[in-house]
C-alpha cells in the first residue's frame, strides 16, 4: 500500500506550515499562502503522520489472521465466519482484544518471532503511522522511553497484527516451517525455528 507523498492538492494529513502553523490541506503548491514560506513535503511528513485509513477495523468476516485466539479454548480465531469461535462456539468480539489506549506498544512480546527492529521497516513500507523510543512524541504519548519498542495508533491495531502474521508466514516459508514448541522454563509458545525462547532465552528442551 503506497501513498504518493507529492500528490497535489495536499491531502488532509494534518500538516501545518513550519513557520506560521497555517494548515496545508488543499494547497496546490508547496508554498504557504499565509506567510509565503516554501516547503518540502518530505520535511513535514514524519513516521507518525497519518497518511491513510487502516486496512482493517476488526469487523471483517471471515476473520482475517490477526493472530487472535479464543479466550475460552485458546483455539485460533482466524477464518471464523461468524462472531463465534469455530472450535468451541463461544461468542467473541474483536474489539475486546483492541487496547483501550490511543496508542499501543509493539514490543518483543507482541512481535514474537518478528524482530521489532525489522518490523519497523514493514510499518514504514506499508505507511502505517508509528513512533519509537528515540522520538520525543513517544515519551509524550506513553510517558516512557524504552528501547526496541514502537508505538502505533490503536486504530491500526488489527492491521499491525495482520502484518505480523504475514511476516511470520514469510519467515516460515523462507526458513522451512517447523512445529512450535513450549518453553520448559516459562511455558511460552515459541516458533519452531527458534532454538532459544524469545521470552526468557531458555533453550529448547531437546536442544
Amino acid at each position: 500500500m503506497t501513498i504518493d507523498l507529492h500528490q497535489l492538492p495536499i491531502p488532509d494529513w494534518g500538516l501545518h506550515c513550519a513557520r506560521c502553523r497555517y494548515p496545508l490541506v488543499g494547497l496546490s503548491a508547496y508554498r504557504c499562502p499565509e506567510c509565503g514560506l516554501s516547503f518540502r513535503i518530505d520535511d513535514l511528513v514524519q513516521t507518525w503522520t497519518r497518511l491513510r485509513d487502516p486496512r482493517f477495523d476488526g469487523s471483517e468476516l471471515p476473520l482475517p489472521d490477526f493472530g487472535l485466539d479464543c479466550r475460552t479454548c485458546q483455539a485460533p480465531l482466524a477464518g471464523a465466519a461468524t462472531r463465534n469461535c469455530p472450535t468451541c462456539g463461544e461468542p467473541f468480539d474483536p474489539e475486546d482484544y483492541r487496547p483501550a489506549e490511543e496508542w499501543f506498544v509493539i514490543d518483543r512480546k507482541l512481535a514474537g518471532a518478528v524482530s521489532v527492529e525489522v518490523f519497523e521497516s514493514v510499518l514504514a513500507s506499508e505507511q502505517v503511522p508509528y513512533t519509537q523510543a528515540r522520538d520525543k512524541l513517544f515519551f509524550v504519548l506513553l510517558g516512557q522511553a524504552t528501547s526496541h519498542q514502537l508505538a502505533v495508533p490503536t486504530e491500526f491495531y488489527f492491521e499491525v497484527r495482520w502484518l505480523l502474521q504475514r511476516s511470520i508466514g514469510e519467515m516460515d516459508a523462507a526458513r522451512g516451517s517447523t512445529e512450535p514448541w513450549t518453553c520448559p522454563a516459562c511455558e511460552e509458545a515459541v516458533p519452531g525455528h527458534f532454538d532459544l525462547c524469545w521470552n526468557c532465552q531458555a533453550p529448547r528442551a531437546n536442544a
